[in-house]
């Protein structure tokens, strides 16, 4: 752990039945002499997106929409990509193929020791309609047709959120809590910061010492804005790892599954699924990893052996892959 400068590591190793095995090791917070506990709160960054993902596919389950569908005709404002007129629809924001980019007024949406208090929807609109006040045609956008090409993009998962929203006619929030976090049991999970009692695991940079960084959220926070711990994580994949079914609760058909873990755009990028990656192709592991500022993460399991592990740190330029692997191996040894 120390080669990484990491202060903080949670590992978690599971099947489709158990924890096979997990370690919680550091300090949740080095000044105060914390040491890291099973119910510390890590920030998610980009793990986050499997779970907006989850909320949307549960409503194309109750048959709200087609993948293939354009998403204008879910929106209360059209969003079009400046050039080209071809409509952006749910799988291409699924795939990161939508050609919308992240632009500079993202690193104003920032807040620290606070909620963001600018409305998700309100964001979005000024980010992506013209005359909007963060809206930037050459920032924001890709000079690409929508569908044509591959390039990563979280104002297009936040876009997700808010299309959970204006379907389900809830709030992204009270819509994750009432149909993943309840009935899966994540009681250790939560997207604001004003909802969270317990301790949340400091964010550290690392140069040549520690400095902690001060809880933050964003405004675009469906891709990223989660805090968790493993256990729930695991409560969240193990219905991943059952036909879509945990704790009596049926998350997702597992034809969704099935089509999450499937090759979208293979041309484009071979690693890319429904919002889950195959993040280690020998080992057929599929997930999706993370990093923001001060945190990196990482979850994935085998859909084969149903065996997995979910790594969770608070030093934000971790390389976690070799650490996903072997903790894998481990769990397909036991």
């Amino acid at each position: 752990m120390d080669i990484q400068d990491i202060p903080a590591m949670s590992v978690l190793i599971f099947d489709e039945n158990q924890i096979i095995n997990e370690n919680y090791l550091g300090f949740s917070n080095i000044d105060d002499n914390v040491t890291l506990q099973t119910d510390h709160l890590f920030l998610l960054a980009s793990v986050s997106k499997v779970i907006t993902a989850t909320a949307l596919l549960q409503l194309y389950d109750d048959n709200e929409f087609a993948l293939d569908d354009p998403i204008n005709n879910y929106l209360p404002f059209n969003v079009t990509i400046p050039n080209y007129q071809e409509d952006i629809t749910f799988r291409m924001l699924l795939t990161h193929t939508s050609a919308i980019a992240d632009g500079s007024a993202l690193d104003g949406q920032y807040y620290y020791g606070e909620d963001s208090p600018v409305a998700l929807s309100s964001f979005l609109e000024n980010y992506l309609v013209p005359n909007g006040t963060f809206y930037n045609a050459n920032e924001n956008f890709y000079d690409f047709q929508p569908g044509t090409d591959y390039e990563y993009s979280n104002v297009g998962n936040a876009l997700i959120g808010l299309l959970v929203e204006e379907i389900s006619g809830m709030d992204f929030n009270d819509y994750c809590k009432q149909n993943i976090f309840i009935p899966l049991g994540m009681t250790e999970t939560f997207w604001r910061l004003d909802e969270i009692s317990q301790t949340i695991v400091q964010p550290y940079i690392f140069n040549g010492q520690y400095e902690g960084i001060q809880h933050y959220t964003f405004t675009d926070y469906p891709n990223g804005g989660l805090r968790s711990t493993a256990r729930d994580l695991y409560k969240f994949l193990k219905a991943y790892l059952n036909n879509g079914n945990a704790n009596n609760y049926q998350l997702l058909n597992q034809s969704t599954i099935n089509e999450m873990l499937t090759l979208q755009i293979p041309s484009l990028n071979n690693t890319m699924g429904l919002h889950m990656y195959r993040l280690n192709a020998s080992n057929e592991l599929w997930g999706h990893d993370g990093s923001e500022q001060g945190v990196a993460t990482i979850m994935a399991y085998n859909p084969n052996t149903k065996v997995g592990a979910i790594i969770l740190t608070n030093q934000g330029d971790s390389d976690l892959e070799e650490i996903l692997v072997e903790s894998y191996k481990y769990g397909i040894d036991k």
